[in-house]
């Protein structure tokens, strides 16, 4: 497991939750210190302080693990599903059809 990868997306998750890491360790009941170490890598969270830590920041155990996963396909279809939840079949269609077109738009762009 690269733990580096998990402590970059601990504090990238966090500052998008706008939280310092004090709070983060306040909710998720251990010290700021501790936070800070996982951050730079040099502590590896339990099991459970991870899991405390998605629930804290509202994301998902395998979005902090996202460079360790084997199958990734899986991870952008739960994305995509997460993403369109609530949505009717209309909309989901035209969410589709909306991707479809913002990655042919990135393909040409990466061409030039």
């Amino acid at each position: 497991m690269d733990y580096i990868t998990l402590g970059r997306n601990v504090r990238r998750f966090r500052a998008q939750a706008d939280l310092t890491q004090e709070k983060l360790a306040e909710m998720v009941g251990c010290t700021d210190r501790h936070i800070g170490k996982i951050e730079n890598g040099q502590n590896v969270p339990s099991l459970e302080v991870t899991v405390s830590i998605a629930n804290a920041l509202n994301v998902g155990v395998d979005q902090l693990l996202y460079s360790d996963l084997v199958n990734r396909t899986d991870y952008f279809i739960q994305e995509l599903v997460s993403c369109t939840d609530g949505f009717n079949d209309k909309d989901k269609l035209t969410a589709i059809s909306m991707v479809k077109s913002l990655v042919s738009i990135l393909k040409e762009f990466k061409k030039n």
